[in-house]
């Protein structure tokens, strides 16, 4: 699959099949991401592998927050959690000043959008997760690490095909 294929079929995936993905996979995948630009080369995404407990452990976190608000979309993002195969989160060798955590935060957004279209590319489905923003004291103290939780992305293997979402005209987002 070419870049140019992976970045069109790309979709965000909700529902996963019952298999494993292989920590071997993963793992490739984040290291040929790594070959990401970075703000001053500064290189501040962290990853931590999550498989089965630990990612439960996240997803119940996620949804005893919002406990008492049963609309919230925080309990469909639990159920992705607990349905993908493998989570990875991606926390911020925290920065000195807003400035650099800025800097850092779209760097680790550059990052972020290559692990996704690297996981299309190997035949993965993805959802890039923003719902654990809600939770990052407790994704530090669960996980006993003391970086700042940035966001998290699910892997499996897809059980659906969604249809590309709508983009806006070209011509809208040009400014003149």
């Amino acid at each position: 699959m070419e870049l140019k294929e992976a970045i069109e079929t790309r979709r965000s995936i909700r529902k996963y099949k019952n298999e494993e993905v292989s920590n071997e996979l993963i793992l490739e995948i984040l290291k040929e991401a790594t070959h990401a630009p970075s703000g001053h080369n500064i290189q501040p995404w962290r990853f931590k592998l999550l498989e089965k407990d630990e990612k439960n452990l996240i997803a119940d976190k996620l949804s005893n927050k919002f406990i008492n608000d049963k609309l919230h979309s925080a309990h469909n993002t639990a159920d992705i959690i607990r349905n993908c195969s493998k989570l990875v989160m991606v926390f911020n060798e925290e920065a000195g000043n807003d400035f650099a955590r800025d800097i850092n935060i779209l760097s680790i957004g550059g990052i972020i959008d290559e692990i996704l279209l690297l996981a299309t590319e190997k035949g993965l489905g993805t959802l890039w997760i923003a719902n654990t923003n809600n939770i990052k004291d407790e994704i530090k103290d669960t996980l006993n690490v003391d970086l700042e939780p940035i966001s998290c992305i699910a892997f499996g293997y897809k059980d659906q095909d969604p249809n590309k979402r709508p983009r806006r005209d070209f011509e809208d987002i040009i400014i003149k």
